[in-house]
């Protein structure tokens, strides 16, 4: 019994499995002719493309787009009609022009939305579609096979972009969410990088002149054997480029380090991709079992290597991972598979009422119970209690799985010091804040301390007025009163100032006369005002030392040997 037809429809590519047997690529141009069906593909693919014809490319990713596509002679046409034509042409030429006669499945991207999916299936007759997800892992679980446990995470990367998509490995590889599309990595972007190597070594060698008319023309055919080289450096270390550009022809040689050091970054790009699809759908590093890959972009070495060692689990891929997704839409056609989105379109039908099975004969629950079918019903049986016989009795069907940390890491964390750990940061952080709020207030209260203790400073001096009395009119005060003294108060940080005030011995004409029992006669009269009866003295300068000291002058003459008195009689002012 054969195993069915499938036919995948790719942004950049068009293919056609008969499983078991043989298989064709067209690359997505249509050819349309007025007197016989249209052609797909490129001359090199199609030998039936020998007249010219209307030539519309760039349809495939318009499907569902309400806006027809206009050709070049001003006709319109809708692009699910194109793409329909397209497959069934495709499929002639893979039957030879005679009508299957197994069941034929047709692929769409995972990534189109419901609207696109539906206008193209509006547009096929008597063939089944599906998404290309659901049949790649349908192709790899039939060959080589994938683990029957925990989620597997798929990447597909073709032409345009790479498509991530999480199944459940228990519950026959169904779809966890939607699928997830990274345009940032795809078999372009890689012919492209390719490319861009090959040039800047022909430019820097002066091989070749790119700012000719004619070079920029042969650049298109530049990027085919680019990409020729690239399939090629899947199974070899080596390729080399011809080059015929400006009717110079050369040779480029190029090496797989050398493709792998020109995706490297964009490579980087879809690896981040992956694990921030697995945390937003919140699987964890222990519930991923593997990785599968698909397109033609699982043949380079370097894709598969690296997810391998990002996700630490095995990386399942075939020998033709750019046919998966046909072969498992030809596989599930002839196993009458049910595709996504057929139970809409299938007749109603009774179906036949079964006793349900034991508990003890039930399949193991899937790791996709977020939505069950019978979560809406009313009348659920209550489940059984357990026992601890039933509980002996069970035997996990999962093998056992263990996850050893990585003794590396937790060397690097034990060889931190604990002043560069969190806690040990903010201890001394919260340390040095109190230290500083303990000086602030230390230096506070010591000011204000000294300010109230800090005594004045005064001499011991009688008190005395600051400034100089003027010449007094007044008769002079008894004999009882207390001499007079010129008193000179310190300025606080500076010591007490020394006065010394000599009296000159007056001569002996000018000494007075003898002191008598009798009353003294009154003082003689003079024209001339006497002097002020007191002199305020200053005090000397900081140098007294290197000058001579200041002599007060008296108003009247002394005895030599006897203190000083002041005079009881005093001359009046005038």
């Amino acid at each position: 019994m054969a195993d069915g037809i499938g036919l995948s429809v790719g942004a950049s590519a068009l293919r056609a499995v008969a499983v078991g047997r043989s298989a064709v690529t067209r690359t997505p141009v249509l050819t349309r002719y007025p007197h016989r069906p249209a052609e797909v593909g490129v001359p090199s693919e199609n030998p039936h493309l020998t007249e010219p014809g209307l030539i519309i490319t760039d349809y495939v990713d318009r499907v569902g787009d309400p806006v027809p596509i206009v050709a070049s002679d001003g006709s319109s046409h809708r692009a699910e009609t194109l793409v329909a034509e397209s497959l069934r042409s495709l499929l002639a030429a893979l039957t030879g022009g005679r009508p299957p006669v197994e069941p034929v499945g047709v692929t769409h991207p995972a990534y189109w939305s419901p609207a696109a999916v539906e206008a193209l299936r509006r547009e096929l007759d008597g063939m089944t579609l599906g998404s290309d997800a659901v049949a790649a892992l349908t192709a790899l679980r039939d060959d080589p096979g994938v683990p029957s446990r925990g989620v597997v995470a798929l990447c597909d990367v073709g032409g345009t972009g790479t498509s991530i998509t999480l199944a459940d490995a228990a519950n026959g590889c169904a779809p966890i969410g939607p699928t997830v599309r990274h345009t940032d990595f795809s078999g372009d972007l890689v012919d492209q990088a390719l490319l861009t190597r090959v040039i800047g070594d022909l430019t820097s060698s002066g091989s070749v002149d790119l700012s000719s008319t004619s070079a920029l023309g042969n650049l298109n055919r530049l990027r085919g054997q680019c990409r020729t080289a690239k399939e090629r450096l899947s199974t070899a270390a080596v390729a080399t480029v011809a080059v015929d550009l400006a009717g110079r022809q050369s040779e480029v040689r190029i090496t797989r380090a050398e493709l792998d050091e020109s995706i490297r970054q964009p490579l980087g790009g879809l690896l981040d991709a992956v694990q921030d699809t697995l945390q937003r759908s919140g699987i964890r590093p222990g519930d991923l079992s593997g990785v599968a890959m698909a397109g033609g972009g699982a043949l380079i070495p370097v894709v598969v290597t690296s997810l391998s060692e990002r996700l630490r689990v095995p990386v399942i891929t075939s020998a033709r991972p750019e046919l998966a997704a046909a072969i498992g839409g030809g596989l599930g056609a002839a196993r009458g598979l049910v595709p996504d989105g057929a139970t809409a379109m299938a007749p109603a039908a009774v179906a036949p009422i079964v006793a349900m099975p034991p508990a003890e004969e039930a399949a193991p629950a899937s790791s996709t119970f977020r939505a069950l079918a019978w979560s809406d019903a009313d009348d659920l049986p209550e489940p059984a209690p357990v026992t601890e016989a039933r509980e002996a009795e069970y035997v996990d069907p999962r093998p056992p799985m263990a996850f050893v940390a990585d003794d590396d890491e937790d060397a690097r964390a034990a060889a931190v010091p604990w002043y560069r750990r969190p806690t040990g940061i903010i201890a001394v952080a919260v340390v040095a804040a109190l230290l500083a709020v303990g000086t602030a207030l230390w230096l506070f209260l010591r000011e204000d301390d000294t300010s109230t203790q800090t005594p004045a400073t005064t001499t011991s001096a009688p008190p005395a007025t600051s400034e100089s009395p003027g010449p007094t009119t007044e008769a002079p005060a008894p004999v009882e009163q207390a001499p007079q003294q010129t008193v000179y108060e310190q300025a606080p940080q500076a010591p007490p100032a020394t006065v010394t005030q000599t009296q000159e011995q007056p001569p002996a004409s000018q000494a007075p006369p003898p002191p008598s029992t009798t009353d003294a006669p009154p003082p003689p009269t003079t024209t001339e005002a006497p002097p002020p009866t007191t002199a305020t003295t200053q005090p000397p300068p900081a140098s007294s030392s290197s000058q001579a000291p200041v002599v007060p002058t008296l108003p009247y003459q002394t005895i030599p040997g006897l203190p000083f008195v002041p005079s009881p009689f005093q001359p009046q002012q005038p």
